[in-house]
């Protein structure tokens, strides 16, 4: 059990590889320094010992930062077992402490006798461990974050997929009603709504299930799903749908306009007699307008009262894809119903 917890601390898949290369550039410059930066004065001279008793306490150091850091720490202080963690450190600290003052004195010893103070290692081995503390705390906080960030980015893209499986049966739905209506009247409409039919379902499985599309496939979509509600309803129902503006080259999220329109239809038409559907859509300095009006029947009188999930689901994706570059506005008054979209477009 211990051996696959040390396994997983030092494994380096976990380490972001820049990190890594800053830790090895640091420790090597300071390893090395004495070299680097050596002064042999007229009156200081110092002896080739001196530079590799440096380089070995620099070095021992640096593997007490580490075991600390990616061993000790993690392991042990994490896991609230403090006194285990600090017998650790004590013995390791106690073990270099003897290893430097072997080094020191037989290794590379002093030509001249030097009175050094044990408080200046143990001063040492204190600052070390604790800039390794705190570079294991800041580590780790930027590892929460970053976990935090990519699920809370897969959370959104397990609900963006769960949001777009629910267009479709909500679609399929909504035209089955308007089949069965044809079959009923046993119309000779029935043939060219299959057909129509066909092609939105070909948009559904190929187009819908991308991440962006080209508005025109989005504005080909409503006109097909327009001209199957007109097989239905023919001349009982008046639909003014205006396109303005460059709409070529820009891309949106797929099917994120039609349930304003899927809407309208579904409520707008009621007990009128004559009830009229205007569709706009602009796109100017960037931004796509998109408005849908209706007249709708008095209170107690639509033949629809069904709420359906087609707009709560619309308006989550909105929020989800265009948090900071949509506003959706829905009046209702004077027996009209009026919703409007603002789309800051992404190129």
């Amino acid at each position: 059990m211990v051996n696959k917890e040390i396994m997983k601390v030092f494994s380096i898949k976990r380490y972001n590889l820049p990190l890594v290369g800053v830790n090895i550039v640091f420790w090597f410059m300071l390893i090395i320094q004495p070299f680097l930066f050596r002064y042999n004065g007229p009156s200081t001279t110092f002896s080739d010992n001196f530079f590799y008793r440096i380089l070995f306490n620099n070095l021992v150091l640096a593997v007490i930062f580490y075991l600390n850091a990616y061993c000790f720490f993690p392991l042990y202080f994490k896991k609230r077992s403090w006194l285990t963690y600090l017998l650790f450190l004590v013995l390791t600290c106690v073990i270099a402490y003897f290893l430097m003052k072997y080094v020191s004195t037989d290794v590379f010893p002093s030509k001249r006798k030097w009175k050094k103070s044990p408080f200046t290692d143990i001063f040492a081995f204190f600052f070390i461990l604790g800039i390794s503390c705190s570079y294991r705390i800041i580590v780790d906080y930027f590892k929460t974050e970053k976990y935090a960030s990519e699920k809370e980015t897969e959370n959104l893209k397990t609900e963006l997929s769960f949001l777009r499986s629910q267009v479709s049966p909500h679609f399929m739905f909504n035209v089955l009603n308007n089949l069965v209506s044809l079959a009923r009247k046993k119309s000779d409409k029935m043939e060219p709504a299959l057909l129509q039919l066909s092609s939105l379902l070909r948009y559904m499985l190929y187009e819908g299930n991308q991440g962006k599309i080209a508005l025109n496939q989005e504005l080909n979509y409503i006109k097909g799903y327009i001209d199957l509600q007109k097989l239905r309803f023919g001349d009982d129902v008046e639909i003014d749908f205006t396109v303005n503006g460059e709409v070529d080259g820009f891309m949106l999220e797929p099917m994120i306009l039609i349930p304003f329109v899927e809407n309208a239809f579904k409520h707008g038409m009621g007990t009128l007699e004559s009830p009229k559907i205007l569709i706009s859509l602009l796109v100017e300095n960037n931004t796509l307008t998109f408005e849908v009006e209706n007249e709708i029947a008095p209170i107690g009188e639509s033949k629809d009262d069904s709420s359906g999930i087609g707009l709560i689901n619309t308006k989550r994706r909105l929020t989800l894809l265009y948090k900071n570059s949509h506003w959706l506005t829905v009046n209702s008054e004077n027996q009209k119903y009026k919703v409007q979209l603002k789309l800051k477009m992404h190129d």
